[in-house]
C-alpha cells in the first residue's frame, strides 16, 4: 500500500513540473543561422538576422530582418519587435561584417556574441567585402543561406588554405598579448554565390589589412597546419615538339605542414627564425617528362617561393606592428620575466627575419 502511494504521488509531482516547463515549438520560432551587421554613421550600426522558413513542399526560404541603433544588445531588441514570432539565437553558425565597420573596430560584436550563453564559441565570424546586409540576403543552395556560408568557411579551412578561425580564437587574440587577429573575407559574386578573396588582420580589433586570396597559402603556411589542401608551383617555360614555349606547373596536393619559431635574442638586432617543414604529392604535371630531377626541381621552386613570400609577409606584419603569427605570444609563454613593452616598443619592430622551408615530395605518380 505503502509503495502504491509512493508512485502515484510520483506520477502526480512529475505532472505538475512538467507543466512548470515553458514548450516551444519549432514552427513557431524563428531561428538565426545568420546575421550580418554594417557601419551606418557614427555610433550607429544596421543588424541583418537571417533564419530559415520551412515550407509545406519541405523547401527552405531565406527569411530576413533589418534594424539599425547604436548597439548589437538593441538591434536585437528592435529586432524581436518587427519580428512575428521569437527569434532565438541558438542555431547561429556565422556572423558576417561589413568591411566598412571592420575598420572601425568589432570587439563590442565579438564580445556580445560571447557573452550570451546560447551562442556557441566556435561560430564563424567574417568580414565581408561590401555590405553584409546585401551578402546575407542571397540564395545559395536548398539549404538555406546560414547553412551554405557556414559550410562555405568550414571546408576552406578543412581542405584548402584558410587558416582556423572562430569566435574564441578572435576573442582570445585580442585580449591576449603577442598575437593579433585575423578573420576571413568573403565577397559575393552573384545572388547565388559568394567566394573567399582572402583574409582580413587586425590591430587590436580594426582591420588594418588585407591578405589576397592568392597569398593564402603561405599565409596559412606562417600561422596553422595544413592537412590538405593543394598548391600549383610556377615551373617556368619548357618548349615542346613544335618548338613553341609553354609554361610548365606542377600541382602539388595532399600537404602537410608544420612550423616552428626560434628566436634568438644574443644578436643585435634580434633574429626570428620560422621554419616550415612541408610535405605533399604531385598530383599533376604540365611539362614533357616528370624525372627524378624534375621532381627535385618542384621541390627546391616550392622552398623559393614559401621562402621568398613568407619573408615578404612577416615584414609587412612588422611594418603595421601586428603579429598574427603570434612571435611575441611564442615569446611570453617561453621567457620567464619576459617584458612584453619593451617586446613590442623596441624589439619587434628591430627584429631580423629568416624563413626556412624544407619541401618533401612524398609521391609523383609515375616517374621516367
Amino acid at each position: 500500500m505503502k509503495l502504491r502511494f509512493l508512485f502515484i504521488s510520483i506520477l502526480i509531482s512529475s505532472m505538475l513540473l512538467t507543466g512548470c516547463v515553458e514548450r516551444e515549438i519549432l514552427d513557431d520560432l524563428y531561428i538565426e543561422t545568420a546575421k550580418a551587421f554594417d557601419y551606418e554613421g557614427e555610433d550607429k550600426i544596421r543588424g541583418t538576422s537571417l533564419f530559415p522558413i520551412y515550407l509545406a513542399d519541405k523547401s527552405i526560404q531565406n527569411g530576413t530582418l533589418s534594424a539599425e541603433a547604436s548597439s548589437t544588445r538593441e538591434v536585437l531588441e528592435k529586432l524581436e519587435r518587427r519580428s512575428q514570432q521569437p527569434l532565438v539565437r541558438g542555431g547561429l553558425d556565422i556572423v558576417l561584417i561589413g568591411e566598412e565597420l571592420a575598420r572601425k573596430g568589432i570587439i563590442d560584436i565579438g564580445d556580445s556574441l560571447q557573452r550570451d550563453a546560447s551562442v556557441g564559441a566556435r561560430l564563424y565570424l567574417t568580414v565581408t567585402e561590401g555590405e553584409a546586409g546585401e551578402l546575407i540576403k542571397g540564395n545559395y543552395g536548398l539549404r538555406g543561406n546560414g547553412t551554405y556560408l557556414y559550410n562555405l568557411i568550414n571546408h576552406n579551412i578543412n581542405r584548402r588554405e584558410l587558416p582556423a578561425t572562430n569566435l574564441h580564437m578572435f576573442v582570445f587574440d585580442y585580449f591576449q598579448e603577442g598575437q593579433t587577429p585575423y578573420l576571413p573575407v568573403l565577397k559575393q559574386i552573384s545572388k547565388e554565390s559568394v567566394t573567399i578573396t582572402g583574409v582580413a588582420l587586425f590591430d587590436k580589433d580594426k582591420m588594418v589589412k588585407k591578405i589576397p586570396a592568392k597569398d593564402m597559402f603561405y599565409f596559412k603556411l606562417l600561422v596553422d597546419k595544413y592537412a590538405e589542401g593543394s598548391h600549383v608551383i610556377k615551373m617556368g617555360k619548357e618548349r615542346n615538339s613544335g618548338h613553341i614555349e609553354k609554361s610548365v606547373e606542377a600541382s602539388v596536393t595532399s600537404l602537410k605542414s608544420k612550423s616552428k619559431i626560434i628566436v634568438k635574442h644574443n644578436t643585435d638586432p634580434v633574429e626570428v627564425s620560422i621554419q616550415i617543414k612541408l610535405k605533399g604529392i604531385i598530383r599533376e604535371y604540365t611539362g614533357k617528362k616528370l624525372t627524378p630531377d624534375k621532381v627535385s626541381e618542384v621541390e627546391k621552386q616550392m622552398k623559393k617561393d614559401i621562402e621568398k613570400n613568407c619573408l615578404k609577409m612577416l615584414k609587412q606584419f612588422q611594418e603595421l606592428g601586428i603579429d598574427p603569427v603570434g612571435i611575441g605570444q611564442n615569446q611570453k609563454h617561453g621567457i620567464r620575466g619576459f617584458d612584453f613593452k619593451e617586446w613590442e616598443d623596441s624589439i619587434y619592430p628591430q627584429v631580423k627575419f629568416n624563413v626556412n622551408a624544407k619541401v618533401q615530395i612524398l609521391e609523383a605518380g609515375t616517374v621516367e
